[in-house]
């Protein structure tokens, strides 16, 4: 009877051992996968790079039925011109990178995640797949307001808004073109799934109406772009002078300063 009893106690140590247990997905959704899992991780534009973290502890399973801890996730089956970042070994959270192409066309795409015991902790490895959807149609712009008059030499101020609609965060660069020689770029660091506001600024010399593009242009590619034309007019006049004065910042004495403080106000009102 008693070695019928130490029978049965190996035979549930190795089917402890045998058993696989959900891990649990951190970012950029959080979710329990098992083997062969299919999780959805949204939208992302071509070239981007989204990170899939993992709690690397489970407490079940492995060598003593208590659990244990994995060590490594790796990305495979990836499509062509993709690009796969592993973890580092041991690292908390596991933290996997996986790029799109530059050139990737619209469509759903599946790409698998193994994740690997290495130190002998008697945990199955577990694989699970990642659905990602690319989509053009990832970044959105608006620009306020659309035209501006100034003075020779005066900056005008617009306000960009930048929505980054995916799952990825981004870089973005903001530019100009259809000035004579202003070539301002600036960049925009805009996370996942958020909108940030920035100033642009135009500036010209010469008395004349312009009709300059503004745009957005994301650092993965240059497939994630949008434009916006803006009416732009450098115009001599008291009150063009004057309201100007609210669209930047002169290097003037303290004195002048706040007369051109008080006639960017009163232009407001005229």
């Amino acid at each position: 009877m008693k070695k019928i009893s130490t029978i049965l106690s190996i035979l549930f140590l190795v089917s402890l051992a045998s058993m696989t247990f959900a891990i649990k997905v951190t970012e950029p959704v959080i979710r329990e996968v098992n083997a062969d899992d299919v999780i959805d991780l949204g939208q992302i534009g071509p070239g981007q790079t989204i990170s899939i973290r993992l709690e690397p502890h489970v407490s079940e399973g492995g060598k003593f039925g208590q659990g244990g801890d994995y060590d490594l996730a790796v990305p495979m089956n990836l499509p062509d011109g993709w690009e796969g970042k592993q973890s580092k070994l041991y690292e908390r959270p596991l933290d996997v990178g996986i790029t799109a192409a530059k050139d990737a066309s619209e469509g759903e795409y599946i790409v698998k995640i193994s994740v690997q015991d290495t130190n002998d902790d008697k945990l199955n490895n577990v694989t699970f797949a990642v659905k990602i959807k690319i989509t053009w149609n990832i970044l959105d712009m608006t620009v306020s307001p659309e035209a501006i008059s100034v003075g020779p030499g005066q900056p005008a101020r617009y306000e960009i808004s930048i929505t980054n609609k995916g799952t990825a965060s981004d870089v973005f660069e903001v530019s100009s073109s259809g000035l004579k020689r202003w070539q301002y770029k600036k960049y925009v660091y805009v996370s996942a799934k958020s909108t940030k506001v920035v100033n642009y600024e135009l500036v010209e010399n010469e008395e004349e109406t312009y009709n300059p593009i503004i745009s957005v242009v994301s650092q993965a590619s240059g497939i994630i772009k949008q434009e916006k034309q803006v009416g732009f007019q450098v115009k001599t006049n008291l009150r063009s002078d004057y309201k100007a004065t609210n669209h930047g910042v002169l290097i003037l004495p303290t004195f002048e300063s706040i007369v051109y403080s008080f006639m960017g106000l009163l232009s407001n009102f005229v």
